[in-house]
């Protein structure tokens, strides 16, 4: 009897692993842009937002980064209940990096205050941006009210 008990655990184990580990990729887009898309459609490479407003912590929540092997997206929006990662992500998140527009000649108050209309935030209690421009440049936007 207890052969038969061994027996059903290995295979157990082993598809457990399986779906585990195959879990960890959630955040890769599948049919997202190239790094030189992705620096002429947006004018960035990589892009990591968090606002924090009087009533939500962490009400806006954005990780996006092309890599040279992927791209990954996740976007958490608790004012209008998504979270979403990889190609939904990345659908929805497109159209936003194209109106943004950034650039990194832009004063600080221009960007947060573009980046922060385009994802619906009219009041923050806390800003934090960080921008991987085209040509390598990081550049951080902070404000805090």
């Amino acid at each position: 009897m207890k052969t038969k008990k061994y027996a059903f655990y290995g295979p157990f184990l082993l598809t457990t692993a399986l779906l585990l580990s195959a879990c960890g990729e959630k955040e890769e887009v599948k049919n997202g842009p190239t790094g030189e898309q992705a620096e002429s459609e947006f004018g960035f490479r990589s892009f990591d937002l968090n606002i924090d407003t009087a009533d939500q912590k962490d009400a806006i929540d954005v990780s996006f980064d092309v890599d040279v092997s992927e791209t990954e997206a996740e976007y958490l929006n608790k004012l209008e209940s998504l979270n979403l990662s990889g190609d939904k992500a990345y659908k929805k998140l497109e159209p936003l990096f194209k109106e943004l527009a950034l650039t990194k000649d832009m004063s600080k108050e221009e960007v947060i205050e573009k980046v922060a209309k385009a994802f619906g935030v009219e009041e923050y209690k806390e800003f934090d941006l960080e921008v991987e421009f085209s040509d390598g440049d990081d550049q951080e936007f902070k404000d805090n009210k």
